[in-house]
C-alpha cells in the first residue's frame, strides 16, 4: 500500500511512468513535488547545470534525521575519502555511525527513456510505501541518492524529434 499524501506521477505530470516519455524539466517538478511531500525524507539538490543551461538534480532520500544530517555525513565521507592523519579510532567511528550510501545513477543518453521514469518510480517507492520490509529495511540503514538523469541536453533533443516523428504519423 502506498501513502496517499505522497504525490503520484500521474498527480504531477499528468500520466503514469510510461505512458508518455517524460522531459528532463519533467522529472526535476516530479522530485520536487516528492522532496515537498515527504516530511523531511527527501532533499533534492541542483549540482550543475548542462551545457545548454538545464538543472542537473540528484535527490537524496533517508530517514528524515538522516536528511537532517546531511552536513555531517558529507563531512564524514570527506574524512574517509582521505583518512591520511585521521586517528584509526575515529575512522571506526565514523565506519560505525555512517548509513550505507547507495548512489543510483540513471539516463547517461538522451533516448534511454525507461531510466528516469525508473528513477520517479523509485522515488516514489520509497517515500510512499507502507509495510513493505525491503523499504522499511532501505530508511533505516541506508541513504540513497537518485540522479534522474545525466543528459538533460540529450533527453531534450530526444524528445524533439520523437514529437516531430509523431507529427509526421499519419496516426
Amino acid at each position: 500500500t502506498y501513502d496517499p499524501a505522497i504525490p503520484t506521477i500521474r498527480k504531477v505530470l499528468g500520466y503514469d511512468h510510461g505512458e508518455e516519455i517524460s522531459t528532463g524539466e519533467g522529472f526535476v517538478t516530479y522530485l520536487k513535488a516528492l522532496e515537498a511531500a515527504s516530511g523531511g525524507r527527501a532533499k533534492v539538490f541542483e549540482y550543475a547545470r548542462s551545457h545548454e543551461g538545464r538543472p542537473l538534480v540528484v535527490m537524496f532520500v533517508g530517514t528524515a534525521a538522516r536528511i537532517a544530517a546531511l552536513d555531517s555525513i558529507k563531512a564524514d565521507m570527506k574524512t574517509l575519502a582521505d583518512p591520511r592523519g585521521v586517528p584509526p579510532a575515529e575512522i571506526s567511528a565514523i565506519v560505525d555511525r555512517s548509513p550505507v550510501i547507495t548512489w543510483l545513477i540513471h539516463g547517461v543518453h538522451g533516448n534511454e527513456i525507461s531510466s528516469g521514469d525508473a528513477a520517479m518510480a523509485e522515488a516514489y517507492h520509497l517515500l510512499a510505501a507502507r509495510n513493505d520490509p525491503g523499504v522499511d529495511t532501505i530508511m533505516r540503514e541506508s541513504l540513497v541518492i537518485i540522479d534522474p538523469m545525466q543528459n538533460p541536453d540529450g533527453r531534450a533533443r530526444f524528445n524533439f524529434q520523437n514529437l516531430l516523428g509523431r507529427a509526421a504519423s499519419p496516426d
